[in-house]
């Protein structure tokens, strides 16, 4: 874009309007006519104390019915703070200092009679400083800071009343366009997330999406009078406008729902969904059989959406004459004439997994997103694909969907993402504009790597599905493309043939003093490649190991360790580093790779934790990288949230045999770590207590006392015993906990001090026909119960307690194993007992195997008022376990206090039938231990020790498990276990 030719100086007084309206309007004409695509004429105005007058001028009287000059003087307010902020960050810093956000967001209030255009003007400045801040350098970029302005209730109130207009005018389809970029390009905080969803936001972006449906032609059939049983007649929408964008709809969708199934519920549950998208049975025109196991009585029923889907590799073919129709629907408007569909079987469905989905069956609309992202194209693919993605990961598609989305899904995001891979030519390097193809392509390539991250991590079937797509090498291209040097990362100067010189005197005030200016496009574009490329790495190698090592093959942690350096160097190894320092062009160098944001710090720890799971590669690549040493000093930032991504890498570069641990040990991770184990931040603690836990197992008797008393013993007791947000734990089913299973189907109540319903979701909204609809009953009660387990402050500070105290028991336990010398192992044990006291460790570890019968929050209740059994978790045994396993591999004497205590040792007994056989495991090993025969004076003893253990019913419940348990290993250690326990055998 040529920039006009600066003009001489104004004659214009704009820090001083006070004349009339009439004047005022002219004034401000002229000064809007002089910005408007003249930067350095913007730059000049700020410094002049425009801002000021500007925003003195907009927070006058409110606006009347009728347009006034007053509110043409308004306009023209706005639409030259639309300008200026346009400008780029240089003017973020005096536009934060005046206060521009709270004044321009009154003014997109339609119950303030502010007119459309004024509404569209006041958004455009939102749009516009929204990102201003993205392309920011770090330190400027702060958009958590603009979030928190808008996303309030009140302004909340307007973007819903702005999002459920019924009018089909261009200026209200752009408002709505505004506002869903703003959602989707700000909403990543939980609180935003729940405060979107509950104001009633969430709900209309499913009835905008709904009308997509509708245009689409794709409203199941039969929908309509479902609707009019469930009293959702009203809630079908009319077919989406002109105007109206289905990317940035889906893009705001998957903004809120991410990460929450309370959220993505709220969604599929939403009114509208409800009511294009019924859960109805569904039988094609042609009468067609389904294939094996896909329907009838025995198999699952597929609906509609389903018949627009492909056949799965594996099943039946058909002829065209075979494949179903869709009948028509009165509200399927515009559908295609020849739009054909395909039922499918799924080669790898698991009977099993019947009862599941029966129970929770699957929402249409996941089968309608996959099939939206096999016929869209671009940004509508990759967010159609997003929204998927966070309904898989909650849980919300059936059982079965998976190999599908491998099959379906995976391949498309995989080829999205190649083809968009460009190269980019020079002229791009230093341009300050691009054109819409390249900023589309560059869009669709910074998001579908998260998308394609998000979706494959923690799913071996679909991380085969990419690996087979050769996502790989893919990925490996994407981080090292984004480490290409740029000559000048800051977007130049303008030519001009008349320079301007800054006004800004040492006096002058900071509205009137702008910020550094922002870098070339092409800049932000890697930044956000480098982030997406590393969420991409962790998400490939967070399940198995040869992917782990592929990874590491492709030459990648270079690049991933100058990722968390706030200003990175060129990524090379540890010669490389030295030779550059040597010839001194570390720092020359570090100037050309930009500034790395937290998200790409906090990124890059993430793959480096997923790598680090690898003992390979953190004996050969992590050290050949020194890979300690940036992770080191990241456990100082002054970002609590990168402390503990850095913590989260140390636990594994302390693991067992990893060859970093003396260097940091020299370096005083020791002393770090006991530090942020005593953090008030639970993420911080856990991940502290966890790498302690590796490292105690790691060092000598004298590095494990000296470890014990920097941790402090006190502490550690507290850290082992601190129940206090169990009474507030929320539950709802008493049932016994496994390693599966961390309350995430667990409820709250409210109590008696509470109003019974301190949340009321908008679907019903009185309308009597769906208050006494059981299918919206079912979906509130759904939602309510969802909503205490996802919101629960209680709830979520008892699983972080439970995790906490998972580790500090693991940390007792490795404190006591692995010595040298049986002196060793008793030394410690006796160690151990000394700083911790006996009776109370062996009382605190009882005290955590007992079920806990307790009221909602743990107050007393009156009569009729249900209690909740709190269960021991299965982790938290196997850790007790084996803490009694290592101090009964100790001596005899060792072995005699265990069995004295009767009580934790019937507690134990009585998880011989837990459902995890890991606990099972552990305790067969316990009781074979001290069973054992130390020598001929421990005889009497162990028959004694035998003899208890007898009378608690430990003998009959081995003796059970020796010949009815499903697990080998069980069988095989309680077989062990009875013998010894008859005939005893010296260790």
């Amino acid at each position: 874009m040529t920039m006009a030719q600066a003009s001489s100086p104004p004659v214009l007084t704009p820090h001083k309007i006070t004349r009339s309206y009439s004047e005022q309007v002219a004034e401000l004409r002229a000064i809007k006519d002089k910005c408007i695509g003249h930067l350095q004429n913007k730059e000049e105005w700020v410094e002049k104390g425009i801002l000021g007058s500007i925003l003195q001028a907009l927070q006058g009287s409110a606006p009347s019915h009728v347009r006034t000059e007053e509110d043409s003087v308004r306009l023209l307010c706005l639409e030259l703070l639309a300008s200026i902020s346009g400008g780029g960050p240089q003017f973020l810093n005096p536009l934060h200092v005046v206060d521009v956000v709270p004044t321009v967001l009154s003014y997109i209030s339609l119950a303030h009679q502010n007119s459309p255009r004024v509404v569209l003007t006041a958004l455009r400045i939102i749009r516009n400083m929204t990102e201003a801040t993205s392309a920011a350098l770090p330190g400027h970029d702060d958009l958590n800071r603009l979030a928190d302005a808008i996303f309030r209730p009140e302004h909340l109130e307007s973007f819903h009343a702005i999002l459920t207009q019924p009018s089909t005018d261009s200026v209200i389809q752009e408002q709505k366009r505004l506002v869903l970029s703003s959602i989707a390009r700000l909403c990543n905080k939980e609180e935003h997330q729940n405060v979107l969803a509950d104001s009633g936001v969430l709900d209309a972006l499913a009835t905008i999406l709904a009308s997509f449906i509708v245009a689409r032609g794709e409203v199941i059939p039969g929908a309509e009078m479902v609707a009019e049983t469930d009293g959702l007649a009203d809630m079908i929408p009319a077919p989406a406008p002109r105007g109206a964008s289905l990317a940035l709809t889906l893009e705001a969708i998957s903004a809120i729902i991410c990460n929450s199934k309370f959220r993505c519920c709220m969604f599929v549950l939403s009114p509208a969904i409800l009511a294009v998208l019924p859960l109805i049975d569904f039988t094609p025109a042609s009468a067609e059989p389904r294939p094996p196991g896909a329907g009838g009585a025995a198999g699952k029923s597929h609906g509609a959406m389903d018949y627009l889907l492909p056949l799965m590799p594996g099943s039946q073919s058909r002829s065209s004459s075979q494949v179903a129709q869709l009948p028509p629907s009165s509200l399927s408007r515009n559908a295609s004439s020849n739009r054909r569909s395909q039922t499918y079987k799924f080669t790898g469905f698991d009977p099993a997994s019947e009862d599941s989905d029966a129970d929770n069956p699957e929402s249409p609309v996941v089968p309608w997103l996959l099939n939206l992202v096999r016929k869209t194209s671009g940004l509508e693919r990759v967010a159609a694909a997003s929204v998927l993605t966070s309904l898989f990961k909650a849980n919300l598609t059936r059982l079965d969907r998976e190999q599908e989305l491998a099959y379906l899904l995976v391949p498309i995001l995989c080829n999205l993402i190649r083809d968009h891979m460009k190269e980019i030519p020079p002229s791009i390097y230093t341009t300050t504009f691009i054109d819409s193809d390249t900023e589309k392509d560059w869009a669709i390539l910074e998001k579908t790597p998260e998308v394609l991250a998000r979706l494959v991590g923690g799913s071996e079937i679909l991380q085969k599905s990419a690996h087979e797509c050769g996502v790989i090498k893919t990925t490996a291209k994407l981080l090292k493309d984004a480490y290409e040097l740029l000559a000048s990362p800051l977007i130049p100067s303008p030519w001009t043939a008349f320079p301007r010189q800054s006004m800004v005197s040492e006096g002058s005030p900071p509205s009137c003093q702008l910020g550094p200016p922002g870098p070339v496009p092409l800049y932000i574009h890697r930044i956000r490649m480098r982030y997406s490329a590393l969420t991409l790495v962790a998400g490939m190698c967070s399940s198995r190991e040869d992917y782990r090592k592929e990874l590491a093959s492709q030459e990648l942690v270079p690049f991933i360790v100058e990722s968390l350096a706030v200003r990175p160097g060129k990524p090379q190894d540890r010669k490389g580093k030295s030779a550059s320092k040597k010839e001194g062009k570390d720092g020359a160098e570090r100037l050309a790779y930009g500034q790395n944001p937290t998200s790409v710090i906090l990124a890059a720890c993430h793959a480096l934790r997923c790598l680090g799971r690898s003992v390979s590669i953190l004996r050969t690549t992590f050290l050949d990288h020194d890979v300690w040493q940036p992770v080191y000093k990241l456990m100082k930032h002054p970002d609590l949230e990168v402390q503990i991504a850095a913590c989260s890498v140390v636990i594994n570069l302390l693991a067992s045999s990893s060859p970093m641990v003396e260097p940091l040990l020299q370096a005083g991770i020791s002393k770090i770590l006991c530090e942020q184990a005593h953090s008030h931040e639970p993420g911080l603690r856990l991940n502290a207590v966890w790498a302690l836990k590796h490292l105690i197992l790691e060092v000598n008797n004298s590095r494990k006392k000296q470890l014990l008393e920097e941790l402090e013993p006190g502490w550690l007791i507290q850290l082992i015993s601190d129940d206090t947000s169990e009474e507030g734990a929320p539950y709802t089913r008493p049932r016994r906990s496994t390693d599966a299973d961390e309350d995430e189907d667990m409820d709250a109540e409210t109590t008696e001090e509470e109003e019974p319903h301190l949340w009321t979701w908008r679907g019903m909204d009185g309308n009597p026909r769906r208050i006494n609809s059981p299918r919206m009953q079912k979906a509130k009660e759904k939602l309510e119960m969802l909503r205490k387990a996802d919101l629960n402050p209680a709830r979520k500070a008892r699983n972080d307690m439970i995790a906490i105290q998972e580790q500090a028991l693991g940390f007792i336990q490795n404190f006591i194993m692995n010595p040298n010398t049986p002196q060793d192992q008793t030394e410690l044990v006796d160690y151990l007992f000394s700083e911790l006291g006996e009776n109370r460790l062996f009382g605190i570890l009882a005290n955590k195997l007992k079920v806990r019968v307790v009221g909602a929050f743990g107050r007393k209740y009156s009569k009729g008022r249900d209690t909740l059994a709190l269960y021991p978790q299965a982790k938290i045994i196997m850790a007790i376990t084996f803490i009694l396993v290592h101090i009964a591999a100790s001596i005899p004497r060792h072995r005699q206090l265990v069995i004295a205590q009767t009580e934790l040792l019937k507690l134990l007994g009585g998880n011989l039938d837990n459902e995890s056989v890991d606990v099972r495991r552990g305790l067969c090993h316990l009781f074979e231990n001290l069973s054992v025969l130390e020598d001929d004076e421990d005889r009497q003893p162990c028959a004694q020790r035998a003899s208890e253990l007898a009378k608690l019913g430990v003998l009959s419940k081995l003796e059970g498990l020796e010949t009815n348990d499903a697990d080998l290993y069980v069988r095989e250690r309680a077989k062990a276990a009875v013998a010894q326990f008859k005939t005893p055998a010296m260790a």
